[in-house]
């Protein structure tokens, strides 16, 4: 028989996974007063024209009350703005950290400063030496401007009306839509949007190495995310059925930041953000060959992301990922390196979708990532070093959107945009200076996207500080 305590802690646990299991924002689901504005970030822009959706202000959206087809532009809403929050779900959780480049290498069985300071974000085959510990803190910021080469500063989207067929011998006006198919004159109605969306990211991370071996070392990475996320759109309904059954929106629907305008226009505004611990990558890298002279190595290795960011805050990717990795470096004055890396990941509530009755959970893009650079020393400056790296990444069947043009019932045109699934080609130059003053050295770098592929964003800075034990 259980016990009085055994049947609390299985009525806790069963409360607490029905909780878990729930969306926190399920607009495809009409939920009369019932339907609440989230708190987390992955909610805020199904939920920019109300708790409910775009939908009826007796199930917590925007618009004039109907019987009949309350749902209005529901799905339309969520479909088209979906990609667009899976695209910043997925990408931030691919934010650059700064490598674990000590300045240091472990050559011909001692200890020594290397000439060229290393690579910033990217890394190098060269271990740090037997029991050395290397701890860097660092700090970058993200501004993204575009996706997919729309300004997400200023985007269309045409959300259309529920599919509605023409009730046979009703009064009620039918066309034939663009299909062949008949249906009411109302479900013509569109609702034209133009979008304002702002994306910043400070992401501050704590790096450390120990070298367990002359020739394996071991990292962790800890990184401190904060984001920021605010939405602005104007919404214009246009109707196409003569009066009085038409969609309006309601002047006093009590959503919070929306300002009413006319019958048939409104603007609406959301901002939110979040902080805390990001995902935490753990790093193994051993030395798996090395020329005579000990100045060419190769370096294979494993990356481990455990899933300890909040997903629903875009703060982690909410799945593990696991990147077995390749390296070659070769020291000297003019030291190159290249790399390259496959993650695996798992499945996500970033893929998936929150606005369900049950948030469902999609697989993260597969990531191919690859660089190449150098990093070179000064003869007369050897407390200077510089660095240059390309760095490629492969989203394979990663959420993107493009750029169109709808036309309406009435031949009106309307920028818009047409989700798909594809494989993203991102591409960055890292141009980077280290500062070396005996074991403490001082970093500086810029990450610049040289395409428009995949989420956009404006010249990274990063400062970082680091000491070498």
């Amino acid at each position: 028989m259980l016990s009085m305590r055994s049947l609390s802690l299985l009525v806790a646990f069963g409360v607490s996974s029905l909780a878990f299991a729930q969306s926190p924002c399920p607009t495809q689901v009409l939920l009369g007063s019932a339907a609440k504005d989230s708190p987390d970030m992955l909610c805020m822009i199904p939920q920019v024209y109300g708790p409910g959706g775009l939908v009826g202000a007796d199930n917590g959206g925007p618009l004039d009350p109907t019987t009949g087809h309350e749902v209005h532009f529901q799905a339309s809403s969520i479909s088209d703005f979906r990609p667009i929050n899976a695209e910043i779900g997925l990408q931030l959780s691919q934010v650059p950290l700064a490598a674990p480049v000590s300045g240091v290498t472990f050559q011909n069985g001692v200890w020594q400063q290397a000439i060229g300071l290393g690579p910033v974000l990217t890394d190098r085959a060269e271990t740090i030496g037997k029991h050395t510990v290397f701890v860097g803190f660092n700090y970058e910021y993200f501004d993204f401007d575009k996706s997919d080469n729309i300004n997400l500063r200023n985007f269309g989207a045409v959300l259309s009306h529920e599919f509605e067929p023409c009730p046979g011998g009703s009064v009620i006006p039918c066309v034939t839509n663009k299909n062949g198919q008949s249906v009411t004159l109302y479900s013509q109605d569109v609702i034209a949007t133009q979008n304002h969306l702002d994306l910043m990211v400070n992401q501050f991370s704590i790096v450390g190495t120990f070298g367990l071996t002359s020739k394996w070392d071991m990292s962790v990475a800890v990184p401190i995310v904060q984001v920021r996320m605010n939405m602005v759109s104007n919404a214009t309904i246009y109707n196409f059925e003569p009066p009085p059954v038409n969609h309006l929106f309601a002047p006093s629907s009590g959503i919070p930041g929306e300002t009413y305008v006319s019958p048939s226009n409104a603007t609406f505004y959301s901002h939110q953000s979040a902080q805390g611990v990001g995902d935490i990558r753990l790093r193994n890298k051993f030395v798996a060959w090395q020329s005579d002279d000990e100045k060419s190595s190769i370096a294979t290795g494993l990356d481990v992301r455990f899933p300890s960011g909040d997903a629903y805050n875009f703060l982690g990717s909410g799945t593990w990922g696991v990147k077995p990795f390749l390296i070659y470096s070769r020291g000297g004055k003019l030291a190159p390196h290249a790399g390259v890396a496959f993650e695996s990941n798992g499945q996500t509530v970033l893929a998936g979708d929150v606005t369900t009755a049950t948030p469902t959970k999609e697989h993260l893009p597969y990531v191919l990532s690859y660089n190449g650079g150098v990093d070179a020393g000064l003869a007369k400056l050897r407390w200077l070093g510089l660095s240059a790296d390309w760095i490629g990444n492969t989203l394979m069947s990663a959420p993107r959107i493009k750029a169109i043009t709808t036309t309406d019932y009435a031949g009106n045109t309307h920028p818009d945009m047409s989700p798909s699934v594809a494989t993203i080609n991102e591409q960055a130059v890292s141009l980077g200076a280290k500062i070396r003053a005996s074991k403490l050295m001082i970093v500086g770098n810029c990450l610049i996207r040289v395409n428009d592929a995949g989420l956009h964003f404006k010249p990274s800075p990063l400062v970082g500080i680091s000491y070498t034990f």
